[in-house]
C-alpha cells in the first residue's frame, strides 16, 4: 500500500468514525434523559414506587388488597384505579403510593403490558438534604464496598447506594439483586454523590 493509499482510507474513515462517535454520545444522552413527570405532583418523603409480582389479592369495597412478591408491604388499590380490568394473582404490576406503617395506600398502578409500568408519573427523586424513597433499576452491584448503583427512575442518571448501614430485618437481601431489578430504597443523602440506605424494597 502506497503512502497516498492510505492517506485516502484515513479520509475515507474519519467521517464514519466522527459519525459513529456522535451516535454513542446521542444514545448515552438519550440513556440519561429524565422521565417524563407529572407536573402537578410534588415530593413527599413517605411516597413508594415499586413493582412486583401479585401474590395475594382480595375485594375489599371499593378497593383490592394486595401484596407483591418482594417486600413487606400490603397495598390497598382503589378499584377504580384498576379500570377495565381485574387485578389477578401472577399480574406484574407497578404501584405507588404512601407508606403508612405497613400499607400502602396507592395512588398509582400499572400493569407490565402498559407504558405507565416502566415509570410512575408522579415519582419525585429524592431532593438533596432529604429523606425518603429513591426508585430505580440496579445497575451493578460491589459487595466489596457495601455499595449498588442504581439508575434512578425520575432522572435516568446512576445513583451510588451506601448499604452498608440497612435495616437487614426489614429489607430484602440487597447482595441478592441482580442488574435490571427495580428497587425502591428509603433513605437521605450521606453526600451528593452517595444515597445512605436504610431500607431496600422490591
Amino acid at each position: 500500500m502506497t503512502k497516498e493509499d492510505s492517506m485516502n482510507m484515513k479520509i475515507t474513515f474519519a467521517p464514519l468514525v466522527a459519525a459513529s462517535s456522535l451516535a454513542l454520545l446521542l444514545s448515552s444522552a438519550a440513556t440519561a434523559a429524565p422521565r417524563p413527570q407529572n407536573p402537578d405532583s410534588v415530593y413527599r418523603a413517605d411516597r413508594i414506587s415499586t413493582q412486583g409480582q401479585v401474590t395475594s389479592m382480595t375485594r375489599e369495597g371499593d378497593q383490592y388488597r394486595v401484596v407483591l412478591n418482594h417486600g413487606s408491604y400490603t397495598y390497598y388499590v382503589p378499584a377504580s384505579m384498576v379500570r377495565n380490568r381485574d387485578i389477578r394473582i401472577g399480574d406484574r404490576v407497578r404501584i405507588g403510593g404512601i407508606v403508612s406503617g405497613d400499607t400502602v395506600n396507592a395512588d398509582y398502578v400499572a400493569f407490565s403490558d402498559e407504558t405507565g409500568y416502566a415509570t410512575d408519573p408522579s415519582y419525585r427523586a429524592v431532593p438533596y438534604g432529604s429523606i425518603g424513597w429513591m426508585s430505580g433499576t440496579v445497575m451493578n452491584v460491589n459487595r466489596r464496598l457495601g455499595y449498588i448503583t442504581i439508575r434512578d427512575d425520575a432522572s435516568g442518571l446512576p445513583v451510588k447506594i451506601d448499604v452498608r448501614k440497612i435495616d437487614t430485618k426489614r429489607s430484602v437481601n440487597v447482595w441478592k439483586t441482580r442488574s435490571g431489578d427495580h428497587i425502591s430504597i428509603n433513605g437521605s443523602w450521606e453526600n451528593r454523590n452517595t444515597f445512605e440506605a436504610s431500607r431496600v424494597q422490591y
